[in-house]
């Protein structure tokens, strides 16, 4: 005889979803580019935080 199992909950559905691969185009669907105005810098982030921000992008 196995155990019940529980419904799966939000929680469970969200990891679910992290770790499922995605396509690119999925992910940006719907996004806009910056704006003039707009940008990635980070105020007060030190060079070497900027540098390990790049790397986990490209990651």
């Amino acid at each position: 005889m196995s155990e019940p199992t529980s419904a799966p909950d939000a929680v469970d559905r969200a990891g679910a979803s992290y770790w499922q691969r995605h396509h690119l185009e999925d992910l940006l669907r719907g996004s806009k580019p910056l704006g003039e105005d707009e940008s990635f810098e980070i105020p007060d982030l030190a060079d070497d935080e900027w540098d390990r921000f790049v790397r986990a992008i490209h990651e």
